[in-house]
């Protein structure tokens, strides 16, 4: 007998499935973020009701364009060429590590 999570079809199915849902879901939901967030001016993001510092703004809008990168290499629409890390500004309002 193994020790730990018996793996076979099943666990493999019932992990693949929803990867492949939640990137398709994802691809979308940044692509649509993006497209509202291009609407807004930065002083607009630092007036009430957002109240973000002009380094919060720089901040979003930089995670939210290696996200939207990130999103159009998945799509086909783009090649990302060099490769370059798309983890960082992203990382930075995620908040709590990846490990």
């Amino acid at each position: 007998m193994s020790v730990g999570n018996l793996t076979n079809k099943l666990t493999i199915d019932s992990t693949v499935g929803p990867l492949a849902q939640q990137i398709q879901t994802w691809s979308a939901r940044v692509d649509s973020f993006k497209e509202w967030l291009d609407t807004m001016p930065d002083a607009t993001l630092e007036a009430e009701p957002f109240s973000y510092t002009p380094d919060d703004v720089a901040l979003l809008k930089s995670a939210t364009n290696d996200m939207f990168t990130l999103s159009q290499v998945y799509q086909g629409k783009i090649d990302h060429t060099p490769a370059s890390d798309l983890s960082v500004f992203v990382g930075r309002i995620a908040g709590v590590p990846m490990v």
